[in-house]
Parts: C-alpha cells; sequence; structure tokens
C-alpha cells in the first residue's frame, strides 16, 4: 500500500533540494555583481569552516557582512545570499568527517571562484572581508591561513 504521507514528504524534500541547487548554481550569464555576491559567500562559507567548524563569532561575523555589504543591499540579494551562505555552511558541515568528500567540495567552491579573475576590482574587497571572518573568533590558525592561502589563489 502506498503512503501518500511519505511521498508528499520526498517529493517535497526533493523539490526543495532542486531550488537550493538551482540557487547555488551561478550561470555566465549572470551579471558580474552577482558572480561577485555568489563568489564573496562562497568565500566566506569556505573562511568559516577552514578548520572543519564554524563558531558563533564567525557566522554571526559572516551574517553582519553579507548585510552591511552595498552590492548585495543594492542587487536586494541579501536574502538570497543568507540562504547559499547557510546551504555552503551546511553542505561542508556535513563532509568535515570524511577527507574525501570534504576535498572534492571544497574544489567544488573554491572553482567558483575563479570566476572573479575576470574582474581584478573585486578580489582585493573578497581578500579584505575573508580576513575579517578569519578572525572573527580572536585568532588565525594554520588551517585557516591554507584555507585563505587557497581562496586568494583562486580569484586572483
Amino acid at each position: 500500500m502506498l503512503d501518500w504521507n511519505r511521498i508528499k514528504e520526498a517529493s517535497s524534500k526533493a523539490l526543495e533540494d532542486g531550488r537550493r541547487k538551482l540557487r547555488q548554481y551561478t550561470p555566465e550569464s549572470f551579471s558580474k555583481e552577482k558572480q561577485f555576491v555568489n563568489a564573496l559567500v562562497v568565500s566566506m562559507a569556505l573562511m568559516t569552516m577552514a578548520d572543519k567548524k564554524a563558531t558563533t563569532e564567525e557566522i554571526i561575523s559572516a551574517l553582519d557582512l553579507i548585510k552591511d555589504i552595498d552590492e548585495i543591499n543594492d542587487l536586494n540579494l541579501t536574502t538570497e545570499a543568507i540562504e547559499l551562505y547557510e546551504l555552503h555552511i551546511e553542505e561542508l558541515s556535513k563532509v568535515v568527517d570524511n577527507q574525501t568528500k570534504w576535498l572534492l567540495t571544497e574544489a567544488k567552491l573554491l572553482s567558483e571562484l575563479t570566476k572573479m579573475k575576470a574582474y581584478p576590482e573585486y578580489p582585493p574587497m573578497i581578500e579584505a572581508l575573508v580576513n575579517h571572518i578569519a578572525q572573527a573568533d580572536g585568532h588565525l590558525d594554520d588551517t585557516e591561513k591554507v584555507m585563505l592561502t587557497k581562496i586568494l589563489g583562486a580569484i586572483k
């Protein structure tokens, strides 16, 4: 016998997952400003999870920055940027215990950042904001330094 509640629940979850993946994908046709917002959010999520754990200070700092960045506000993308940040944090949190999956997820996100190489005005802004996130918990440890180097290598 079919369990309609389970079917509805599964289809609802699949639809929501599909919507999240669509929001995450940044086609080349997106404006450079939207690509910047995407790169900024990806960078902040990577930096937040660099030591494979998210601290309250880092998350609050990232969310405050998202709310305060003019480019995000001007495009009316604050809510979407916050949702995307949360999505990336969740995605990274799910794979912290599996080194292979962590590397694949990290590589996928870093590859998104390479789109910023075409826009030399944005990497310095991303670098400043990522540095702020990295030091939000009061210190910059070795894993955060490594992630910062990876992010800067991807955007410059």
